[in-house]
């Protein structure tokens, strides 16, 4: 009797090479990390991401687009948002 415990789980969780991506927004610096998934690229911040398909682009182009437009849309968010007084 064999357990296909062991391996199963090494089978479905992939590792992608994750590569370091930055963009600069009103003289502040916003950083994080892309990777590619099949045709897919994914950019990660500390505060969350984004995917786009990758579509002939290059992937450093594409991930600073990413990036950029993940930030500009937070603070958009974050502004429109009620504050508490």
């Amino acid at each position: 009797m064999g357990s296909t415990r062991g391996n199963a789980s090494g089978t479905q969780y992939r590792r992608y090479e994750r590569h370091p991506v930055s963009c600069e927004i009103d003289g502040e610096m916003f950083t994080g990390h892309y990777w590619v998934a099949g045709m897919i690229l994914v950019v990660s911040t500390a505060t969350g991401g984004a995917s786009r398909q990758l579509a002939n682009r290059q992937p450093e182009e594409l991930a600073r687009s990413l990036l950029r437009d993940f930030v500009l849309a937070n603070r958009e968010g974050m502004l429109a948002a009620p504050r508490i007084s």
